[in-house]
């Protein structure tokens, strides 16, 4: 393993594990910004899991889309298909007017929502921490 992919993967997951911590500390009542943060986190440890892997260039926000790059990788990603629809909807959505049919972000998402995105970004970032562990 390269030394420099093992430095960079380290600061997406330090980053990633910020933005968990810092979602759970805001779930009781900033839903939209928690469901954002937790969207946030298992992005940034996907892309970690890439960097680690040597990926060239990891490009984009989706975990749609990562988890796509990742199962090219290894095809036990496979399980995050169905994630990556449900963490991508609170990608823009949370924060952005524009990305509602009414209201704004802030009124429309509510604690179900923040419960499900902790749930599925946990899920997201503890397989990522394993593979991680196997390839260190």
């Amino acid at each position: 393993m390269e030394n420099e992919n093992f430095k960079e993967c380290q600061r997406w997951k330090k980053q990633s594990d910020y933005d968990f911590e810092l979602a759970k500390s805001l779930i009781s009542k900033e839903f939209s910004i928690s469901c954002f943060l937790f969207q946030q986190a298992a992005e940034k440890s996907l892309i970690s899991y890439l960097i680690l892997k040597g990926t060239d260039k990891v490009w984009g926000s989706s975990i749609s889309d990562l988890s796509e790059d990742c199962l090219a990788i290894d095809p036990t990603f496979d399980f995050l298909k169905s994630y990556g629809p449900i963490l991508d909807k609170y990608l823009y959505s949370t924060r952005y007017p524009s990305f509602t049919i009414s209201g704004s972000p802030f009124e429309i998402f509510d604690k179900s929502d923040a419960e499900k995105a902790k749930e599925l970004s946990e899920e997201v970032i503890k397989f990522c921490d394993e593979k991680i562990k196997e390839i260190i």
